[in-house]
C-alpha cells in the first residue's frame, strides 16, 4: 500500500529569530521569556503541519500573583514592521478558534480533493498507455503469440491498476483518519476562545493564531507583540528574514 505526508510549510528559505530586550532572556526553539510581577513566554510555533499560511506563536502565561487573572485575545496586540517600506506598522489579526478550525476543514477537503484528482489522472493514463500498447500490438500481428502477450500485458495492467486504486483508497482513509484525530486534538493546544482565568501559581498556555495569509511568505521585517497581563505590558520581538 501508499503512504502520503503533506507538509504544507512556509518558505523554507525564511527563519523567525527571538529579539530580547535587556531584561528578557531567550531560550530553546527563539522562546523569548519575560518576567515581571508575572511570568509571560512567546515563541514561534512551527509544530503543525497544516495551516502555514498563518503565523503561529506558543503563549505561555504563568500568574506569580495572590489573585486570579484573565487573559484572552483582547489581551494579546501583533502588528507587523515591513523593513522594506517606511510606514506604519501593519496590524496583524488574530483569528478566532471556530474560524481557525473552519479553515483546517477547508484544506483538508481541498488537498484530499487534489491528491484524488492526480491519481485518478495517473490510473486514466496507466489505462490509455495500455489501451495504445494494445493496438500497435494487434495492428502489427495476429498471431496467437502476439496475442498471448497482449492477454499477458493487460492482465499485469489489470493488476497494476488494481493497486493504485488500493493506494488511493488507503490514503484517503489515511488522511481522513489523520484529520480526524487533529480535529479532536487542536482544541487542547490552541488557545481557547473567550477569556481563560488563571488561578494564583498556574499556568495557561495556548497557540495564538496570526492572520498572516494575505502576507507575501519571504516578506523579511519584525512582528512585535505585546501581551498585556492584569496591568503590566510584556512586549516580544521577533525577526522574520531569509535564513542564509
Amino acid at each position: 500500500m501508499g503512504s502520503i505526508l503533506f507538509l504544507h510549510g512556509c518558505a523554507p528559505s525564511m527563519k523567525m529569530a527571538a529579539v530580547a530586550s535587556r531584561d528578557q532572556k531567550i531560550g530553546s526553539q527563539e522562546t523569548i521569556t519575560s518576567q515581571k510581577k508575572h511570568f509571560v513566554s512567546l515563541a514561534p510555533y512551527t509544530e503543525l503541519n497544516v495551516a502555514k499560511d498563518k503565523t503561529l506563536f506558543m503563549l505561555a502565561v504563568k500568574n506569580c500573583g495572590q489573585e486570579p487573572i484573565n487573559i484572552s485575545y483582547a489581551n494579546i496586540s501583533v502588528l507587523f514592521e515591513d523593513d522594506a517600506r517606511k510606514e506604519a506598522p501593519i496590524k496583524i489579526n488574530l483569528q478566532a478558534f471556530d474560524d481557525f478550525m473552519k479553515d483546517i476543514k477547508k484544506e483538508h477537503t481541498n488537498t484530499e480533493k487534489k491528491h484524488v484528482e492526480s491519481a485518478l489522472n495517473n490510473i486514466i493514463y496507466k489505462l490509455e498507455e495500455a489501451s495504445t500498447s494494445s493496438s500497435s500490438s494487434s495492428s502489427s500481428s495476429s498471431s496467437s503469440s502476439s496475442s498471448s502477450s497482449s492477454s499477458s500485458t493487460s492482465s499485469i495492467v489489470q493488476d497494476e491498476v488494481e493497486e493504485m486504486v488500493d493506494d488511493l483508497r488507503f490514503d484517503i482513509n489515511t488522511m481522513r483518519a489523520n484529520n480526524q484525530l487533529l480535529r479532536e486534538a487542536l482544541p487542547e493546544f490552541v488557545m481557547k476562545p473567550g477569556t481563560q482565568t488563571i488561578m494564583p501559581g498556574n499556568t495557561y498556555s495556548g497557540v495564538v493564531v496570526c492572520e498572516t495569509q494575505d502576507m507575501n511568505s519571504k516578506i523579511q521585517g519584525k512582528f512585535n507583540i505585546a501581551v498585556l497581563v492584569e496591568k503590566e505590558t510584556h512586549k516580544f520581538t521577533f525577526k522574520h528574514s531569509i535564513n542564509k
